[in-house]
């Protein structure tokens, strides 16, 4: 893989553990690039307090931010997200000096909320950032005004999808969307817009199958990226109709009704949800929310959302199981993907079982 390094001023502890993983990054073959074309991932070296985002031309660059922090408290996980979101990165590294003799802790934040430290060793990091550089997103949307006119107002699966979003808020698992205004400059809102699509930033999503023959023979309702999961209400915004997923060009088509938002999207996941159903047809509904049940089956790679690794570890993984139509597997320092024959059946499933803190580890 190609790479390069861009740096923000001077921080001692957080650019000799940059050195150190440009060495280990050329010791596994990877080439280091003078310029950003063509790159595969970028080393960011920014400054926590005021991180600046790095200008990658496609989804396909990955960006790992590096920050120092000298004084690890109750907030830095806070502060770390901040940057992360700031600083537009697929993930941060925060590098805390070690005591004396010591080495220094290096803290892993995701944009899933992930957060977990080890002792900073170049090459146990190399190992978690390599499967995140080599992935690939399929996110894209390919929309037709062929909505079915029956539709328009929604189904009792869309009201189903907008009643469990709001239990899932009352469950304490759905965080409202992240306020991305408040923390972000027009330019980079810009430039997630350009490179994502994304308009707002929330955890968790909910899908369930809907039978329109005209469309399709694996047809289902998802609910949008960045919206409020506790406030669904527009069909063609909130909760969008797949109609199927071109798994070579790494999008969701999509059915739209006339006058549809153009900004709208299917939230990331789409590719999971949509290789699911695909392979285990007994699935009738997923749920996917950032929070935790003892005893679950986890994947091994912390994979970001919307990535066909992600989805075929978690297919495969279903296929594992005694009843892949009723299971509940773990994302490795992320969530769960929950599977049901229907959103009713999952809930009654899960009520009382869902904990608010995701397990992490590394």
């Amino acid at each position: 893989m190609k790479f390069a390094v861009v740096s923000e001023g001077v921080r001692v502890h957080r650019d000799r553990a940059a050195d150190a993983l440009v060495r280990t990054c050329l010791l596994h073959g990877d080439e280091l690039a003078q310029a950003t074309n063509g790159i595969n991932f970028a080393l960011n070296l920014i400054s926590g307090e005021s991180p600046r985002h790095f200008r990658r031309k496609s989804q396909s660059v990955f960006i790992f931010s590096l920050i120092q922090d000298e004084h690890p408290d109750e907030n830095l996980k806070s502060r770390c997200y901040t940057a992360l979101v700031r600083s537009l990165s697929n993930l941060l590294l925060c590098i805390v000096p070690g005591g004396a003799g010591s080495a220094p802790e290096v803290y892993f934040t995701t944009p899933e909320a992930g957060f977990y430290h080890m002792p900073f060793d170049a090459e146990a990091v190399y190992s978690r950032l390599s499967p995140i550089a080599s992935a690939h997103f399929a996110t894209e949307n390919l929309f037709s005004a062929d909505l079915p006119e029956r539709f328009f107002c929604g189904s009792p699966v869309t009201r189903a999808l907008a009643r469990y979003g709001k239990e899932l808020d009352m469950m304490g698992v759905l965080p409202v969307p992240f306020p991305l205004k408040d923390v972000l400059t027009e330019e980079a809102l810009r430039q997630l817009y350009k490179i994502y699509g994304i308009t707002g930033a929330s955890y968790g999503n909910l899908s369930a199958r809907e039978d329109v023959p005209e469309l399709g023979t694996c047809t289902f309702w998802m609910t949008g990226r960045g919206v409020n999961k506790a406030d669904l209400r527009a069909v063609g915004k909130d909760v969008l109709l797949v109609r199927g997923f071109d798994m070579e060009r790494g999008a969701a088509i999509i059915a739209q009704p006339p006058g549809a938002d153009p900004r709208a999207r299917v939230s990331v996941d789409a590719v999971e949800h949509a290789l699911i159903y695909r392979t285990y047809p007994a699935v009738g509904a997923i749920v996917h929310a950032h929070a935790w049940m003892e005893g679950v089956p986890c994947t091994r790679q912390n994979y970001p959302c919307g990535t066909r690794e992600l989805a075929s570890e978690v297919a495969a993984l279903l296929g594992k199981v005694p009843d892949p139509a009723r299971c509940a597997v773990g994302l490795k320092n992320h969530g769960l993907t929950i599977t049901g024959q229907s959103l009713d059946e999952i809930f009654d499933r899960v009520r009382g079982k869902l904990l608010p803190e995701v397990a992490m580890f590394d």
